[in-house]
């Protein structure tokens, strides 16, 4: 008979297995975490003495079990792992004691310090009067300005620089556009 009696005994490298296969009720929580199961499955896989088929399926099915434990531990950890993330996070509950619910002014408020720059304002002068101001300006007024004439006629339209015609199907042609004034 193909039956490693030491792979299989109390202390054999496959024991857990074999106990999870047909003694599944007195498999233990520890069991189930000191058995590797890449391990266990190569060690079935290629045995260190002949074992019949029927006893590796056996052990097939123990590993099953146990993986299908871990999965279940672990599923059964994040799901109160969870639970615990959203009883912390439940709106409208307030673990705080009543003088504490509101902020006070400064904890929540930067100071107003204001630190030197690399680059320093220039100093503008001291401009009491807007006329002043308006000599800065290094600009002609006629410069930075369109006349009003200019800005109520067609010929200044600001869509003639643009050629929609060929792209739009000639929509932009039939359209007159005219500044109100």
């Amino acid at each position: 008979m193909f039956y490693g009696a030491f792979v299989l005994a109390k202390k054999g490298p496959l024991a857990k297995v074999w106990l999870a296969a047909h003694w599944d009720k007195k498999l233990t929580k520890a069991h189930v975490f000191e058995t590797d199961v890449e391990a266990t499955v190569d060690n079935i896989i290629s045995p260190q003495v002949k074992m019949a088929l029927r006893t590796s399926g056996h052990l097939l099915l123990g590993v099953v079990r146990i993986y299908s434990r871990k999965q279940k531990y672990l599923l059964n950890d994040l799901g109160e792992a969870c639970a615990k993330i959203k009883l912390s996070f439940r709106p409208n509950i307030v673990d705080l004691p009543p003088e504490s619910v509101m902020a006070k002014k400064e904890a929540i408020t930067l100071p107003e310090i204001f630190h030197d720059f690399e680059n320093a304002i220039t100093d503008l002068g001291n401009y009491d009067n807007m006329e002043d101001q308006f000599v800065v300006n290094p600009s002609r007024l006629a410069e930075i300005t369109i006349p009003e004439d200019k800005a109520n006629s067609k010929e200044n339209n600001l869509m003639d620089d643009f050629d929609f015609g060929g792209e739009f199907g000639g929509v932009m042609e039939d359209i007159d556009l005219q500044m109100d004034g």
